[in-house]
């Protein structure tokens, strides 16, 4: 008997969304001017790092928080085994900020990559979806009567960290959490908005709604598409749109 078939039976578990924001440093340098300077390698003192990080698993009430004071691996081992957990990663720029960092420290550590995982960046859908005049999380998130960001009072609270301040680090605390806790709301706002992944993946219905596996699905007309006219129905769960394939399956529409 293959592998194949030893897996055939296997069902995939509900997944498990995790919501992270990280803050870094940022580089030192030695620089003879202020305006428009061109830094070269060579003028380089102390590259960026990850200072700490939030991340909360989606309907669950608990903050995993760590910072570099915990030592630098257990930090980053703390980031890469929730990480490796998670079957989808939400966070706001994270693809390419907050991951890029955690992997660059990972790989620093000579750690492997973690267990592949679905990325929904609310940072790509608020530009590809929505024309706010700011795309700052804060923004969005007050526009929408959402919780906001933290005032940090802006880089002299990132000196006063980098230079031991309890009080800063506790100040910075609160601002990274409250990051992940705004971000966690706004993906619950935009969820019947956002195209995939499809939930039946792990509830094991394809034709439950793609947003949520909702069964409460009101048919309502059809859509039209180039060559093609499929039944939609709304969810009466999360109010996401989905279209009906031939297969009976759902797609987002």
């Amino acid at each position: 008997m293959s592998l194949s078939d030893d897996l055939l039976g296997l069902k995939p578990k509900e997944p498990r969304t995790l919501v992270i924001d990280i803050e870094t440093s940022p580089n030192v340098v030695y620089a003879w001017g202020l305006w428009d300077q061109n830094i070269g390698t060579s003028q380089i003192i102390e590259t960026t790092r990850v200072l700490c990080f939030a991340a909360k698993w989606l309907g669950e009430k608990k903050v995993h928080f760590h910072d570099e004071r915990d030592g630098r691996s257990t930090m980053l081992t703390a980031a890469w085994d929730l990480m490796n957990e998670a079957d989808i990663i939400v966070g706001y720029n994270h693809v390419k900020f907050d991951l890029p960092h955690l992997r660059r420290e990972f790989l620093s550590l000579g750690m492997l990559p973690p267990s592949p995982a679905q990325d929904i960046d609310l940072l790509k859908i608020n530009r590809q979806t929505f024309n706010f005049p700011s795309n700052k999380l804060g923004f969005v998130t007050e526009q929408l009567r959402l919780d906001s960001k933290l005032e940090t009072g802006g880089q002299d609270l990132w000196n006063a960290v980098l230079q031991g301040d309890e009080k800063a680090w506790a100040k910075f605390r609160k601002y990274n959490i409250q990051d992940v806790l705004i971000t966690e709301q706004l993906f619950e706002v935009l969820s019947p908005w956002i195209k995939g992944p499809h939930k039946g993946m792990w509830s094991g219905n394809m034709r439950a709604c793609f947003s949520c596996a909702s069964t409460d699905l009101a048919f309502m007309g059809f859509i039209y598409e180039k060559v093609m006219a499929y039944p939609k129905f709304q969810c009466e769960g999360c109010g996401a749109w989905n279209k009906l394939l031939r297969n009976g399956q759902t797609r987002a529409a």
